[in-house]
């Protein structure tokens, strides 16, 4: 806690001003977000299972409202609203009855949306046909490419760009592969 005393600025106003700012949120210790985060993965986990989903991506941050969780879930064949929500509320029901969090907590379950690259190879077969910009790992030196998504193959990444002859790449290759949207 800090305590701040503001001096008068007029003639009649009271002689100070004490005002106390709860700055435990911004100095909290970003290892124990890390140190947390292993745990809320193993919690939900279970959830997505049981909906047929899985992790993307799980962000956390202090601020002074307490933690934010983002989680970005997706499925095999696109995630929608109504998912998110259910799998929302078991989430915070489970993260109450385990007493994870001592402050408050908020959750901001989604897709991750047409904007963010793709980022595991488990999104790929959904979206073979749609077009992405690719940047990879060449034999020198990274590369882009822009092309069709055409198939996926364990880790082979077939891709026919707007010019030339497909091109495969090993999942490991591709540093960000990010869809071009026909707009």
């Amino acid at each position: 806690m800090k305590l701040y005393i503001d001096k008068p600025r007029f003639k009649n106003s009271p002689p100070f001003r004490a005002i106390f700012f709860d700055d435990r949120a911004r100095r909290e210790n970003p290892m124990s977000l890390a140190a947390i985060k292993p745990t809320l993965e193993r919690l939900l986990t279970p959830i997505l299972e049981r909906h047929e989903a899985f992790l993307v991506d799980l962000v956390l941050r202090n601020d002074r409202r307490g933690t934010n969780i983002q989680a970005l879930v997706d499925t095999d064949k696109g995630v929608t609203i109504e998912k998110c929500s259910e799998i929302s509320r078991e989430f915070g029901l489970i993260l109450e009855s385990e007493g994870v969090f001592e402050r408050s907590y908020q959750i901001e379950l989604s897709s991750p949306g047409i904007d963010k690259p793709l980022r595991l190879l488990r999104q790929y077969p959904k979206n073979i046909g749609r077009r992405f910009t690719v940047q990879y790992q060449g034999k020198d030196a990274p590369a882009t490419l822009t092309g069709i998504l055409e198939g996926v193959e364990q880790e082979l990444i077939t891709f026919t760009p707007e010019k030339g002859e497909p091109v495969q790449l090993n999942y490991s290759q591709i540093i960000e592969m990010k869809e071009v949207l026909p707009w």
